[in-house]
């Protein structure tokens, strides 16, 4: 083989995989934080102050993983009070495993999550809620194993 066909070889495999790239890249999908970011952006006062109130708590809001759930544990104080508020479980890699639960404690302060509904991976959970007129806002990063 002369080195004529060996360029031209050389082209095709380069075509091909420039193909096979973009091919690959549009079928990838890209998921965005919240589809009204804009909005979000707005409110984002709001939410920093939320996150002020939170600090001024005894203690953060804890998140652990006995057995087959998830406990979220609020601080003592807030035991036993009427909460409105949810619970946002985020996926970032996949927004289709994303879901919401209204905030119900158990009278120990406590809401379990069956681990049935999570995937293995990293999540943000992101805690709203509203305790005598006051608005609370915490953001924790967690692996569900």
């Amino acid at each position: 083989m002369n080195w004529g066909h060996s360029i031209i070889i050389v082209f095709v495999l380069f075509a091909i995989g420039i193909l096979t790239l973009v091919t690959r890249s549009m079928q990838t999908r890209i998921d965005m934080v919240t589809p009204d970011y804009y909005a979000e952006e707005l409110k984002y006062q709001a939410t920093i102050d939320a996150c002020n109130n939170t600090g001024q708590l005894s203690a953060p809001v804890r998140v652990t993983q006995p057995g087959d759930s998830i406990e979220i544990t609020f601080p003592g104080e807030l035991k036993g009070a009427p909460l409105q508020g949810q619970v946002h479980f985020y996926r970032p890699a996949d927004s289709r495993r994303d879901f919401v639960l209204p905030l119900l404690l158990n009278a120990s302060g406590q809401l379990l999550v069956s681990r049935a509904q999570f995937d293995r991976g990293p999540y943000r959970i992101k805690l709203q809620w509203q305790h005598d007129g006051k608005d609370y806002f915490q953001e924790t990063q967690f692996y569900v194993q």
